[in-house]
């Protein structure tokens, strides 16, 4: 655990400096190397709140400029000397100004701070406020990643003129609800709260209380006060352990380490139907946002099927000008990568989009130069959709899913022991017949332990059979594949359950076996008993009924070779990812008391349980 706190912080810390430069063949030549750069610029919005805004130009470079916008909620001088920052090495010294600007509430920006606050407004204000600049030439492209992303979404909506172009990486919690997505900032998975994701992530940036400036404050005061202090949180959680994800209730798990008030505490007492999470500025059904936009987000992030079905939903309304890229990295990590990539264990090879170092920044640069300078550089005549398939290589279509693409069903076997990966279940394309279900207990007091998964840490990837030797795992998995398979495409699961507790969780994972028996996982979906016949409806379960639940946020791409086994493991836990279900039936959120429950899985003629996988053919 140590580790993946550590590359946790790493992590972060890349979100707010955008990825390292590399010196390679596909990026032009550096024009400018002095900057003039402007601190503290006090940006008003629409409401008169004022925010925190640097200004970077390049000495010598012949107006007007387009320019390139950050929006974000870290601290300026948490990254490099700004004249080093990436950002001002790419864009400025190629002939942009480079603004940066904290969203409201954050740092020396004015106005109280909620996620994703002032997205449909002061991200526009600052874009027509940068149109109206003498150095402006009204062409602003949006950049960032994660949160920095997320408020380029809502800001899309808009539709403002001078809003040109945009490249949201890994902005899936910025999207609220549209067709086949009601997960809020994928702060849910089937109703069940990311737990490890967000505790950590809104305690560390996201906190409501903070120290104010003097109101009176002048620009020279700013500066020194800048330059003196941050506003950087010190929380962090007990002994190094984690051990406060344990704490209950799980609303104040960030109460137990003494952190300042965030949007957590709040968010863990709403239920996925709760009408204040449409007081939140995500992009949702019935936004039609224009502006032409790089998709980018990788097949372990914590958001990537939200953002995925965003694609779908701007490409089913007629959008032009939206692509996707999805390499295999988690969390705004695309960069470094080497032609010897791994994750964990499980080496991928060479992963580099277009085989460069720097063939982001390249794509970067050709992106804003078409958008924001006009030029006619062929990046629009590009393939819609760009995924790096593990195991196979980069793979390019025009559609989601990709063209040619079949719905191919496993059906859940055994004879009622699939109990661990030493027991009898099976998953075949074959119907079940007159099959006994499989059984287990779930006990939250000793959940099953997260092992890799969408989340922000690095260590998405990980051997999966200690947990397959749980009592509590049920593992099903193909005969060794005398074909190869490639799946590539959003994944469904079908299960018909049954259980002694008035509601539970039920966790699947998609795994790719290895004939030396490493199981690494591909991507994992979980969902709340209570929701399954809608998330604006809780309705419980009676002892001796069996019930249909329908998992469908996994998304994968991945070419499980020959020799190679399709498994799925079932549980009803994946602990700190999701939060523990007590299965009491009661709020969760406020309670201190579990109870076990006796959870049972079916796959009969009557009652098949099944994964539905996108398998695709050929070369491309």
């Amino acid at each position: 655990m140590k580790n993946a706190r550590i590359a946790y912080l790493v992590g972060i810390l890349a979100m707010a400096l955008g990825p390292p430069v590399f010196a390679g063949d596909g990026l032009p030549s550096a024009t400018y190397t002095e900057f003039d750069h402007q601190k503290e610029v006090m940006v008003p919005m629409q409401d008169g709140v004022r925010l925190s805004t640097d200004v970077i130009l390049p000495k010598g470079a012949a107006g007007p400029l387009p320019t390139v916008l950050v929006r974000t909620p870290y601290a300026f001088e948490k990254m490099p000397p700004l004249e080093e920052n990436r950002y001002v090495e790419w864009f400025a010294s190629r002939g942009y100004a480079v603004v940066l600007q904290n969203e409201r509430g954050r740092h020396f920006s004015e106005g109280e701070y909620t996620f994703l606050a002032g997205a449909r407004t002061d991200g526009p204000d600052t874009a027509d406020w940068i149109a109206e600049q003498p150095w402006s030439n009204g062409k602003v492209g949006t950049i960032g990643c994660s949160s920095s992303a997320e408020h380029q979404l809502g800001m899309a909506s808009a539709n403002r003129p001078a809003h040109a172009a945009m490249i949201p990486l890994a902005a899936g919690a910025g999207i609220g609800a549209i067709p086949g997505v009601w997960t809020w900032g994928a702060w849910y998975r089937g109703g069940v709260p990311a737990l490890n994701t967000y505790a950590l992530w809104y305690r560390d940036y996201a906190n409501i209380e903070r120290p104010l400036l003097p109101p009176d404050i002048d620009h020279e005061g700013r500066l020194r006060m800048r330059t003196g202090f941050d506003f950087t949180v010190k929380t962090h959680f007990a002994d190094g352990t984690d051990r406060a994800f344990w704490h209950l209730p799980s609303k104040d798990i960030l109460r137990s380490i003494d952190s300042p008030l965030t949007d957590f505490d709040r968010f863990m007492t709403l239920t996925p139907g709760d009408s204040d999470w449409f007081e939140n500025d995500f992009i949702r059904d019935g936004d039609e946002p224009r502006v032409p936009a790089l998709h980018i987000n990788s097949w372990f992030d914590p958001g990537i099927s939200e953002q995925i079905k965003l694609f779908e939903y701007l490409t089913d309304l007629g959008v032009p000008n939206q692509y996707l890229i999805v390499p295999p990295t988690p969390h705004c990590a695309f960069y470094p990568s080497p032609a010897d990539y791994r994750l964990g264990e499980r080496k991928l090879g060479d992963i580099r989009y277009r085989g460069q170092d720097d063939g982001y920044v390249a794509l970067y640069l050709e992106w804003f130069d078409h958008w924001l300078k006009g030029i006619d550089n062929g990046v629009v005549d590009r393939p819609r959709v760009e995924v790096y398939v593990m195991g196979k290589g980069w793979v390019t279509g025009n559609s989601w899913p990709l063209e040619g693409t079949r719905s191919v069903r496993h059906y859940l076997h055994s004879d009622g022991r699939a109990n661990t990966r030493l027991g009898t279940g099976t998953l075949s394309t074959q119907l079940p017949g007159d099959e006994p279900p499989d059984t287990f207990v779930y006990d939250p007091g000793a959940p099953v332990p997260s092992r890799g998964g969408g989340t922000w840490f690095s260590d998405v990837v990980d051997d999966q059979t200690p947990n397959e030797m749980r009592a509590d795992v049920l593992v099903y998995s193909t005969s060794p594949l005398e074909e190869s398979v490639t799946v590539v495409g959003p994944i469904k699961v079908v299960l018909h359950v049954s259980s002694s507790a008035r509601d539970t969780d039920f966790a699947i994972k998609l795994v790719d076996v290895y004939p030396d028996g490493a199981a690494y996982n591909l991507y994992d979906d979980i969902i709340r008993a209570r929701y399954r016949e809608g998330y604006d409806r809780e309705v419980f379960m009676e002892e001796g009924e069996v019930y249909r639940l329908e998992l469908d946020q996994m998304v994968t791409g991945n070419h499980f070779a020959e020799g190679h086994r399709i498994r799925i493991e079932i549980t009803s836990s994946n602990f700190p990812n999701f939060e523990r279900n007590l299965n009491t039936g009661g709020n969760n959120y406020d309670e201190t008391e579990w109870v076990t429950a006796t959870n049972s899985v079916h796959h009969s003629a009557d009652h098949p349980s099944y994964i539905v996988l996108p398998i695709i053919n050929g070369e491309r």
